[in-house]
């Protein structure tokens, strides 16, 4: 912050004053963030935010807001953003972050991302998708297919295949905010056109998915979605 800042003040400073003599009042503003008094002030006040309890975030607060929510990290986030359901097409439901990230879900699923890392322009996956539609552990097809869309060198993209294969794995007491639920870890080992990578989701008996481990594309990895308030027509 202070490099982008002190560029930014290099770059204004010919232009301090107007040609009448008076001051920018763009400058003007910079400065009186950046000059000696400001900056104890400033410190003041950060030192009184981090004295704030935090704000903790309930399924009560989640409910009470009438929204389906969800919750991503990417990389060494530990906080990660949350979005909010913003369009609904069909099965395909959009949520969006105050930043206006956006990220496509179907059911589960991540079918598209935008401004979280790199984007996903589209995924298209096998109808009978657990990931998608609720499915019970048991119920778990062994196999499928899906197609990754990410920007390429044509309009079309890069178009990646893989076909996953699916394992149940052990029971897991999977604590999200305020709760904890009892899921089933389900892992799906996906492979094709030169990559390989493991997603991890963890269902309730219903098939209802917690939360994910999600691949978004050889450039970005992974992200962790956490579903806190589902998408219900």
């Amino acid at each position: 912050m202070k490099k982008t800042l002190g560029l930014l003040i290099m770059a204004l400073g010919l232009s301090a004053c107007t040609s009448a003599g008076q001051s920018n009042p763009v400058v003007s503003a910079i400065w009186q963030k950046v000059k000696p008094g400001a900056r104890a002030a400033a410190r003041e006040e950060d030192a009184i935010a981090a004295a704030r309890p935090p704000i903790v975030v309930t399924f009560k607060k989640i409910k009470d807001t009438g929204l389906a929510i969800v919750r991503a990290r990417v990389g060494d986030d530990t906080k990660g953003v949350m979005l909010y359901a913003r369009s609904v097409n069909d099965d395909y439901v959009t949520y969006a972050s105050q930043l206006q990230q956006t990220m496509t879900l179907r059911g589960s699923l991540i079918t598209a991302s935008r401004a979280i890392g790199y984007d996903m322009l589209a995924m298209r996956s096998d109808p009978i998708d657990p990931v998608a539609r609720p499915t019970p552990p048991e119920a778990w097809p062994t196999k499928l297919r899906r197609d990754y869309r990410f920007a390429g060198d044509t309009p079309g993209g890069r178009l990646i295949s893989v076909e996953c294969r699916f394992t149940k794995g052990p029971a897991f007491e999977l604590a999200l905010l305020d709760k904890t639920f009892d899921t089933t870890i389900m892992q799906g080992e996906c492979a094709g056109d030169g990559v390989k990578f493991t997603n991890i989701h963890f269902v309730q008996v219903d098939g209802q998915i917690l939360r994910s481990a999600q691949w978004l594309g050889p450039d970005q990895g992974m992200v962790e979605i956490d579903i806190l308030e589902p998408y219900t027509p």
